[in-house]
């Protein structure tokens, strides 16, 4: 068997999994050889004002006769919060501390030099968490164990849940056995799942109900959906607390929930902006075509629309807004769309945008954008697409709603339009079925029930409350506000915002109580404040280099303080700086750590992951790295480029400290490395090839990279 390439599994793309937590290798494991095999998956879920608390217990065993590397995935909701995370080898069980993320991979790469037994835990999206563990001994079984918090989305008088439970043929047996138990409060009166058999089970002495899921050599085909319907016709507002005794303070959530009548429809002006570049080619471009087509029937009489379309330029189809009794037309029009070019995603926001009024008409004003979200024409930094569109869109009052289409969606750019213009978002990967999606999506824009919202708090003394803004509310739907509080008391919250142009003011009370049990408030909170940070980091110009530090000191902090990991941080598990301890480990594995982890990424999402990683038989011959392409040829990727061909290259032996060095280079290179062992690539005007051979030394790598 070849040996695989360490960094290559480290920073490894694969499919947008829908899956519990899976050990997969890097690389395809050679015939006959076999591979992983998961005995157990036991989840526990428990539910609690609209918070679910989700524990995992995971164990793989390497049924093969070959020490193999191996890669945990394991997807979660882009809501939850990550509170621990703990691998189990024979007696011993090792947890994660937070390290800077260059620390940690530091020492990452000296214990794989040693061949030690490292894991580490990388955020590599919101919604994806990854464990490079290696090696991994046949007949080694291990358990891995995970513990999150997640706010439920409300619809009407039911709390909805997705638990990731669908593997992609990554095992090489069904999974012995699996236990997924749902514990409810009174505040329920039923749990029920579309896609499983849940049986109910009575508990004495316990109030409220349980529900278990269980079964022996199991499949999973898809994910575990439920529905806790609520015991009250209509889900209250509510707040949880979290007392610090320690530091003095205390955090809060709100969830407000706004119960407005509809005693008129608002009127509407929709902008559909479809993206028709080269990368939408194929099965992209048909799934956003069917979601543009699916809204445009689902519009009102007194509604208006509008169709842009834009590769690397921009095309008002429909010379701007119609009557939507005109809709039927363009509908057929749509079906006869075609993909092709790049992708101008600052020309078409600019243009679509500027479609809209300055004034308030008393109309609903929604931008539908449909795209893959890879801009390559045009402006395409982030930040300077959000912000500009940020501003023009607030000077008109515009929502900004997006479906994310496909496996190469770069969701942060996606996320940051909607949070900054008031608006959701959805994302549809190839094959998913989009119809749930969309009208779920359009349900927001047909009923808006506050927008130009301003909230004020009195009563007792609150600071850091997240999210900042601006707010707009739909009817159905939670707005969940956290924040610091320093005293108990009766809390104040004055929601104030427009519907159709008329004024309208709610007013909600709540009790502040010093609660000590409740700590996922806190990391809630910790979660926001970090994003937040992120995003200046990232995108505020105006820093100082002085201030750019502060900030990442201050993300560092909170990172360590509640063992938060993001692109700062890491979790990393290592024997070698004796992180283990002897523990009879409870079922889920987390009674140790008090605080949690999250997600600092701005919500880069699983979706960004490469569907053509892993398939049937082998790998794609053919990747793309940002917009370069690489195709596969004895057994080395090499850049599609004619340059190649001319170019004498530098060879760089795998992993030596030059090869390491130039891993760490940059983010481009880091993904180029991640596609093998052996790869030819031209950086910087130098055509490198990695392999067998090459240099070593990182002073002879130097001045290569001059």
């Amino acid at each position: 068997m070849k040996k695989m390439s360490v960094i290559a599994f480290l920073l490894l793309m694969v499919a947008p999994l829908a899956a519990n937590g899976v050990v997969i290798p890097p690389h395809p494991v050679e015939p006959g050889i076999g591979g992983f095999k998961m005995n157990y998956h036991n989840v526990d879920i428990t539910l609690d004002n609209g918070i679910a608390r989700v524990k995992i217990e995971e164990e793989f065993e390497n049924v093969s006769s070959h020490r193999l590397e191996a890669v945990y995935l394991f997807p979660i909701p882009s809501s939850a919060v990550i509170s621990d995370f703990v691998m189990k080898v024979g007696d011993q069980v090792f947890k994660g501390e937070v390290l800077p993320a260059d620390e940690a991979r530091k020492i990452y790469q000296e214990i794989v030099a040693k061949l030690k037994d490292p894991a580490l835990l990388e955020y590599v999206g919101s919604q994806l968490i990854r464990l490079s563990v290696f090696p991994f001994e046949p007949g080694e079984k291990r358990q891995f164990h995970i513990e999150y918090t997640q706010p439920l989305e409300i619809s009407s008088n039911a709390y909805t849940m997705i638990y990731p439970l669908k593997i992609d043929s990554f095992l090489t047996a069904p999974i012995g056995r699996v236990s997924i138990r749902i514990k409810t409060t009174d505040e329920i009166a039923e749990v029920f799942s579309p896609t499983h058999t849940l049986k109910e089970v009575q508990v004495s002495g316990v109030s409220g109900r349980e529900y278990i899921f269980q079964a022996v050599d199991f499949v999973p085909s898809s994910d575990v959906a439920m529905v806790f319907t609520a015991s009250t016709e209509e889900i209250p507002s509510s707040v949880a607390t979290f007392w610090d005794e320690k530091a003095g303070e205390g955090y809060f959530l709100l969830t407000l929930i706004p119960r407005l009548k509809e005693e008129r429809i608002i009127p509407k002006d929709v902008v559909f902006v479809l993206d028709i570049s080269g990368s939408m080619y194929g099965e992209k471009i048909e799934q956003a075509k069917k979601a543009l087509e699916q809204v445009l029937q689902m519009l009102r009489s007194d509604d208006r629309f509008a169709i842009v379309t834009f590769d690397d330029g921009i095309y008002d189809l429909t010379g701007g807004l119609l009557s939507a009794s005109e809709k039927g037309v363009w509908i057929e029009k749509v079906r006869r769309i075609q993909a092709d070019g790049m992708t101008n995603i600052y020309g078409a926001l600019q243009t679509s945008i500027d479609m809209f009024s300055r004034g308030d008409e008393g109309r609903f004003k929604v931008l539908l954008f449909l795209t893959d979200g890879a801009p390559t024409s045009g402006i395409t930094e982030t930040g300077r697409i959000v912000s500009d569109a940020t501003n023009e869109a607030r000077a008109r009052n515009v929502h900004l709603f997006s479906f994310g289409v496909g496996t190469g969606v770069v969701a942060e750019l996606l996320d940051r339009l909607v949070q900054e213009n008031a608006g959701r978002v959805s994302y549809i990967v190839e094959g998913e079925n989009i119809e749930s999606k969309v009208t779920e999506l359009y349900r927001s824009i047909e009923t808006p029930a506050l927008e130009n919202v301003v909230i004020s708090m009195e009563g007792i003394e609150t600071a850091k409350v997240l999210p900042t803004g601006p707010h707009s509310l739909f009817s159905g739907y939670a707005l969940r506000l956290s924040g610091l509080f320093f005293e108990e008391g009766d809390l104040k919250v004055t929601v104030e915002g427009t519907r159709g142009g008329e004024r309208h003011t709610y007013e909600y009370y709540f009790q502040i109580d010093k609660i000590a049990g409740n700590e996922f408030v806190s990391r809630i909170w910790a979660q926001k404040r970090i994003a937040l940070l992120a995003n200046i980091y990232r995108y505020d110009s105006s820093l100082s280099e002085k201030a750019r530090e502060e900030v990442a000191q201050e993300i560092i902090a909170l990172s360590k303080k509640f063992n938060i990991i993001n692109e700062f941080t890491s979790f990393l598990i290592a024997p070698e700086r004796h992180l283990s301890y002897n523990a009879v480990v409870d079922r889920g594995g987390l009674g140790v750590a008090p605080q949690t982890t999250g997600s600092v990424m701005a919500a880069k999402s699983v979706a960004e992951m490469e569907m053509d990683q892993f398939v049937e038989g082998g790998t794609s011959d053919y990747r793309f790295v940002g917009s370069i392409g690489f195709y596969l040829k004895d057994e080395v990727w090499i850049e599609d480029n004619p340059e190649v061909e001319k170019l004498v290259p530098v060879k760089v032996k795998a992993f030596s400290q030059a090869y390491f060095d130039l891993f760490n280079v940059d983010d481009w290179l880091k993904e180029v490395l991640s596609l093998g062992e052996k790869v030819k690539f031209i950086y910087k005007g130098t055509l490198f090839e990695t392999g067998d051979t090459g240099i070593e030394n990182e002073k002879e790598l130097e001045e290569f990279l001059k």
